[in-house]
């Protein structure tokens, strides 16, 4: 991996559960002015929440380096949107209930990862 994929996927994975919380914002939302007017404000207090999406894009990244680079795609990004649907829900209750579910609903990428590079 050269400097430039890894800048890319540290970016990435760094940046994708935050990113998806403000899209889901303004899905749910819409055009309200006033989500607009406080978007700035929401995005500062996004910031603890991006490590949370390390584990998933770790994990992913593991299935990619056994070579299952479809397989990691895939198991990403589905993981990764029911990820941001159930940590919406989380974060009524803290940021370490966010933390907790990204973690545990990263936890069967990393039981493939396990799995595939057990089997051979």
């Amino acid at each position: 991996m050269d400097k430039k994929e890894l800048i890319g996927f540290w970016a990435l994975a760094l940046l994708w559960l935050p990113a998806g919380m403000v899209a889901s914002v303004i899905v749910r939302f819409g055009a309200e002015p006033a989500i607009w007017a406080q978007m700035p404000m929401a995005m500062v207090s996004l910031i603890p929440v991006a490590p949370c999406g390390l584990p998933l894009a770790l994990g992913c990244r593991r299935l990619w380096r056994l070579g299952y680079r479809r397989d990691a795609w895939t198991s990403g990004i589905l993981l990764g949107v029911f990820t941001m649907a159930t940590t919406l829900v989380a974060g009524l209750l803290g940021p370490i209930a966010i933390a907790l579910f990204a973690v545990i609903l990263s936890l069967p990428v990393w039981a493939a990862a396990w799995w595939l590079a057990r089997r051979g």
